[in-house]
């Protein structure tokens, strides 16, 4: 992340961070850590995690005190060392080079919306027989925990990837557990597009292109339905147009994080909007609105950051205390685009 007004890796706090946010869980590390020489004392200290790591793997290590996260794309095949010290420079203007890319895998669902029921009420009711669809999703995954962080939790994906995700039609939202009600921009056609924090091959890059679970536009003034699974962790970014990315793939409009009815959480759900990626890269900030169907429990952040609330800016990665969290039960919210 930003380290010393260096973008290092910007990758993954953000990331899952529905998950690792809710409760505010400790950070901590289970493996011992190398010891790091700084040549330079105007350099940032770097605690480097040790252990062995294939090409493609999920790396952590501390930076300046923030934990941060990246894909591994060193095979490990350069000259060995026997030390187990090593130097780290970090450049403190500049940005170091990236070129981890995730897995090019794209869900194989096409996205159509469920059949329309006739279930009668609002879409924000709940089914009175308290048993809630599943009609469109397809099979869940099985959650895999693979290390001790907040987000080293791989929940439901959806079988096939991002079947967990779907589009509903308005009259058949109210039978499923986890309803968003997406209003669009009162101007122009924006594009919404969903993933699972953790991509395809079980990789934490579901939020790189090409990764989609769905996708969609609203024209102005429209209202879609997405119902979401189940312990489903994972985000959406919207923007008017096409969704920017970074110069190495990470989707960078303003994001919308969720996570429903964890498993690893007690059950509990949780959601924030997020511009860190953008922030961090330069672009374009666009606004967000989050609340449930009542106007409470909001996340926002106003175009160009003109307001902020219980939302993350650059200057909030590694705080656990602002998203929005609600106990097990379902889940109903509105989210505004193009929010001023």
């Amino acid at each position: 992340m930003l380290v010393k007004n260096s973008l290092l890796l910007a990758a993954a706090l953000t990331a899952g961070s529905a998950v690792a946010r809710l409760h505010g869980h400790e950070r901590r590390h289970a493996h011992p850590k190398a010891e790091v020489e700084v040549q330079d004392a105007s350099l940032p200290e770097i605690e480097a995690e040790v252990e062995k790591r294939a090409v493609g793997d999920v790396v952590t290590a501390t930076i300046d005190g923030v934990l941060v996260t990246w894909i591994n794309e060193w095979s490990g095949e350069a000259a060995a060392s026997s030390s187990t010290s090593s130097v780290i420079q970090v450049p403190t203007t500049t940005a170091p080079a990236f070129t981890a890319t995730p897995a090019a895998v794209e869900s194989t669902v096409v996205p159509t919306p469920t059949p329309s029921t006739s279930s009668g009420g609002a879409w924000s009711d709940t089914p009175s027989s308290g048993e809630y669809s599943r009609s469109g999703f397809g099979g869940v995954s099985k959650s895999v925990t693979t290390g001790l962080l907040d987000w080293d939790y791989i929940g439901n994906v959806g079988v096939p990837w991002g079947s967990n995700i779907i589009e509903v039609e308005e009259s058949a939202a109210n039978q499923y557990k986890h309803v968003l009600r997406f209003e669009g921009s009162q101007s122009e056609p924006w594009t919404v597009l969903f993933w699972n924090t953790y991509g395809p091959n079980n990789k934490m890059d579901g939020f790189w292109a090409p990764n989609k679970a769905l996708s969609f536009t609203l024209e102005p003034n429209e209202v879609k339905y997405v119902a979401i699974d189940d312990n489903s962790q994972g985000g959406w970014a919207a923007s008017p147009g096409e969704v920017p990315t970074t110069n190495f793939g990470q989707y960078a409009a303003t994001w919308g994080e969720f996570d429903m009815s964890s498993e690893k959480n007690d059950g509990f759900s949780g959601w924030d909007v997020s511009c860190i990626i953008a922030e961090l890269n330069g672009l374009a900030i666009q606004g967000m609105r989050i609340c449930n169907h009542l106007g409470q429990d909001c996340s926002s952040i106003g175009a160009g950051l003109s307001s902020l609330l219980n939302a993350y800016t650059k200057a909030d990665q590694g705080n656990d205390h602002l998203a929005v969290a609600q106990a097990s039960g379902p889940v109903r919210l509105v989210v505004q685009l193009d929010y001023a």
